[in-house]
């Protein structure tokens, strides 16, 4: 299997494309298998689907953390990840934090510091660059965690549940800050979620991704116009059948 990070040739060319990916662990337990995947450049894609059936070990193996047994996955320019649960260094501030990717990249301290504040601020996180991370609520951890994701400009965004730690109003307030970010910016984002409100909220296309081992079950496209506010986007016409319709994907094959 190779992973391959390099500029696509041409703006219509995929920015990931995945091709009979397998991933089996140590013990011999097959997480993900004969998984086929494309995402276009700048696009939102949601990989849902129950617990365990391999939605994480995707992220991970595009990210480089999990080796793949068997298959292909091309990603369209530089990557950046944003992991589940807790992803701040506790010793590190809010603004070191998010500049963190930076400065292994090696950019210049003051440049760091001027990129950090500027996401952090677009994330409404202006004022607490100086805070620590047992200094500020999960929200507001789970933000930082985002900009030092987007800090780095990197092409293909790789999160997988960020989101799943938080109350619903909290969750909410995330979304919307995600997304004025990703409209600002477009880039692709692959965003791992076992929550059907969730993908239908922030996504493009959602891939629904079967029992372990996992599979593409299905893509959907999500309808609903941009620029998005995920606080009514239930109140659209068709919502709930689409809701239904992932729900009966999701129920059908467990």
């Amino acid at each position: 299997m190779t992973i391959l990070d390099r500029p696509a040739a041409a703006a219509t060319r995929p920015a990931v494309v995945i091709e009979q990916l397998a991933v089996r662990y140590g013990d011999g337990l097959t997480a993900i298998e004969g998984l086929d995947l494309e995402v276009a450049p700048g696009e939102f894609h949601a990989i849902l689907g129950p617990s365990g059936c391999g939605k994480s070990t995707l992220i991970k193996t595009l990210a480089g953390i999990l080796r793949p047994v068997a298959g292909s996955a091309w990603l369209g320019g530089a990557s950046s990840y944003v992991p589940q649960g807790a992803s701040c260094f506790p010793w590190l501030t809010a603004e070191e934090n998010a500049a963190y990717g930076l400065k292994v990249q090696r950019v210049p301290k003051a440049e760091c510091r001027q990129r950090a504040r500027a996401i952090l601020s677009e994330l409404g996180l202006a004022g607490s660059e100086r805070r620590y991370p047992h200094q500020l609520s999960e929200g507001m951890r789970q933000r930082v965690a985002i900009a030092r994701a987007f800090a780095v400009d990197a092409q293909v965004l790789l999160m997988d549940e960020p989101a799943s730690s938080l109350d619903f109003q909290t969750k909410l307030n995330l979304h919307a800050s995600l997304l004025a970010l990703w409209e600002r910016r477009r880039p692709t984002v692959l965003y791992v979620t076992h929550d059907i409100d969730e993908a239908l909220a922030l996504a493009d296309r959602v891939t629904v991704l079967s029992p372990r081992p996992g599979r593409a079950l299905a893509t959907v496209d999500v309808p609903f116009g941009r620029p998005r506010d995920s606080r009514v986007v239930r109140n659209f016409p068709g919502y709930g059948a689409l809701f239904t319709r992932l729900l009966e994907l999701i129920e059908v094959n467990q």
